[in-house]
């Protein structure tokens, strides 16, 4: 079971043909295309509302393998369904005599707040400083309460999503500064489809519990990050400007990213013995432009 299948679940669809999936998607006619496009990649499409208590209990009776990328509901401050969803799925194993549910979420790397550039592995402590991130940290922490129900939990911290369609384009070519390289941020990143990989990968493989920072080889300030984009697809590279002049013209949410710096590191990763497809950002680079 997909619960949130946007993006990342797309590509989960598509780079495990041979599995049988079910992937949610919400009710109403706006949501016909994602319907349909479920439809296109073989799985069985379920429309759902993640935070009804009525469609969560529907979504346990039909998995028992889920991954979870569904963000928390923005208009709390904490969200109690992945609550519910170990309860019902608990209370489902126990009637039918079956197997605990295994359940891989998606969260991010924001739960370890600012660390000032320097290097995070799975052992450090969570430090959100953001709402967003304060949310995610929650959300984990009732994940956690699966382990007493007997549920094997994995938790997938991932930074900063790319791929197709997901790349700066639009913020490069309207001339959004990034920061002066002396006061730039670090910040980490994965593709798409290697996220989507390893949230399989991790679901069979990650036996009872595991923390796991989702990333690639190789963080980079975020002002290289926009210049290799920009390089790569034959745009002016941004300008570069003090912190506290591009945080004047910049949305609250964009400088919430641009404000944190840390350098993530991934040793669960590698234990998995799961190998990206895309070790760097330039390497996924280089394919678009050899294309």
């Amino acid at each position: 079971m997909i619960a949130g299948c946007g993006q990342v679940g797309m590509a989960l669809l598509e780079t495990a043909p041979n599995a049988y999936f079910t992937a949610t998607y919400r009710p109403g006619s706006a949501s016909m295309p994602k319907r349909q496009a479920i439809l296109e990649r073989n799985a069985k499409p379920l429309a759902v509302e993640l935070t009804k208590t009525r469609d969560l209990i529907k979504l346990t009776a039909l998995a028992q393998r889920i991954v979870w990328m569904a963000a928390p509901d923005t208009r709390f401050a904490n969200d109690p369904t992945l609550k519910k969803l170990v309860l019902f799925s608990a209370a489902r194993s126990r009637a039918w005599g079956k197997t605990p549910t295994c359940i891989t979420y998606i969260s991010t790397t924001g739960v370890y707040g600012n660390a000032g550039g320097e290097w995070i592995n799975e052992r450090a402590p969570v430090n959100p400083q953001s709402d967003r991130a304060k949310r995610r940290v929650h959300a984990e922490m009732q994940l956690k309460f699966g382990l007493k129900l007997a549920h094997k939990i994995h938790i997938l911290r991932a930074p900063g999503i790319y791929g197709h369609g997901r790349l700066p384009i639009d913020r490069i070519r309207a001339g959004t500064p990034a920061l002066l390289p002396q006061e730039d941020s670090w910040s980490n990143h994965i593709h798409e489809v290697d996220l989507a990989r390893l949230a399989f990968w991790a679901n069979f493989k990650a036996g009872t519990y595991k923390v796991v920072n989702a990333c690639d080889e190789a963080p980079c300030k975020m002002g290289d990050y926009f210049d290799a984009v920009a390089d790569a697809f034959g745009l002016q590279r941004p300008p570069r400007l003090s912190r506290e002049e591009v945080k004047k013209v910049v949305s609250p949410m964009m400088w919430s990213f641009m404000a944190e710096s840390r350098r993530i590191e991934s040793n669960n990763q590698k234990s998995l013995g799961f190998r990206l497809r895309y070790p760097t950002v330039a390497d996924y680079l280089l394919t678009r432009t050899s294309s």
